[in-house]
């Protein structure tokens, strides 16, 4: 991994780190409200679209940004900006699809907790590599 990806990855890592932190922990605190929020926004259509042209934006940018497989972090950050490119163009092209993948997942209880929990720690990795890793890591 050359310097500049390496810098490409701790930056992204300084990030997406800390904003996955939070919201694994929004996740986790307001459980009971994330049930009725998410449904809510995807039953509106103006603001599901909007809502999938920023979170392609995002996702775009950072892939724009960081595309390297070098490392389990890049690889991680990587990852996480095709899956938002993928939620983002979904909820462009196909909002229902999402809105019955969203139905099932929150019914099935534990499920949004869990993926609070995985938020929380890839979150916390990849804060800790941004911020407290040794660069050339």
């Amino acid at each position: 991994m050359t310097a500049s990806q390496t810098a490409t990855t701790h930056f992204c890592a300084r990030v997406v780190g800390p904003l996955l932190i939070i919201v694994g922990a929004v996740v986790l605190a307001r459980f009971n409200d994330m049930v009725l929020l998410i449904p809510g926004i995807l039953g509106n259509g103006p603001l599901t679209f909007i809502t999938g042209v920023f979170t392609l934006i995002c996702g775009l940018t950072l892939f724009a940004a960081h595309h390297h497989w070098t490392s389990p972090p890049a690889i991680a950050i990587t990852l996480l900006a095709l899956l938002t490119i993928i939620r983002g163009v979904t909820l462009l092209f196909a909002p229902s699809l999402l809105t019955g993948l969203v139905h099932t997942f929150l019914n099935l209880g534990p499920g949004a907790l869990i993926a609070g929990v995985v938020s929380l720690v890839i979150g916390a990795w990849l804060s800790f590599v941004g911020w407290l890793g040794k660069p050339g890591t």
